[in-house]
């Protein structure tokens, strides 16, 4: 066979690897692991919402221009249950407070048990969500003690005694200033004429 010939073939060969070689570019926002071709330990869950918010376009590369999986196989919507770009269900709204009680009532908490998200144990992530205990005082099913459970109204008069309304005080609860918080606790002076 002629040189020349060889040498043509050789090249048709090689071409396709030359070219093959140029697709696997890294994407310079994706904080890649270059040895496991996933992000890099840390990535969840601050540093992916920040790149989401930042270049949202480049997860489409790996996840898919519907954000659906894509060549990652990996679904926004694995974790966010209210779209690729909302963490709770969408018709939480700002209300995720009030509303996800029904929720866990009816789903359980093992959504909400994720390490990226309130953790494996419901005891919080830093950067994400906040330990379930840090709002329920009975743990993750209970917003007041569990003992309250019987006797609401005679019970959390012992409790007030003894903390003040410290506990009770929270943006979420009966609000900082007592005076109650829309879909949630009522306000302490539509009980307790005499209340500051």
């Amino acid at each position: 066979m002629p040189q020349i010939i060889r040498a043509l073939l050789a090249v048709l060969l090689l071409a396709p690897v030359a070219v093959l070689t140029g697709c696997g570019d890294r994407n310079s926002q994706a904080d890649l692991d270059p040895a496991t071709g996933k992000h890099a330990p840390g990535w969840l869950p601050g540093g992916h919402t920040v790149a989401a918010q930042d270049h949202g376009a480049s997860c489409t590369e790996c996840h898919g221009e519907d954000l659906g999986g894509g060549i990652s196989r990996v679904a926004c919507t694995n974790c966010h249950l209210g779209s690729e770009r909302q963490i709770h269900p969408a018709q939480w709204g700002a209300y995720a407070y009030a509303l996800h009680s029904q929720f866990v009532k009816q789903n359980g908490t093992a959504s909400c048990a994720v390490a990226s998200c309130h953790g494996t144990d419901l005891n919080g992530v830093s950067g994400s969500g906040p330990s379930c205990s840090s709002c329920h005082l009975g743990g993750p099913t209970s917003a007041h003690p569990q003992a309250w459970n019987s006797d609401i109204v005679s019970l959390h008069a012992g409790y007030g005694a003894n903390y003040q309304s410290s506990a009770c005080a929270t943006a979420v609860c009966h609000g900082t200033d007592l005076k109650g918080v829309f879909l949630s606790g009522p306000a302490c002076n539509s009980c307790h004429n005499n209340f500051q």
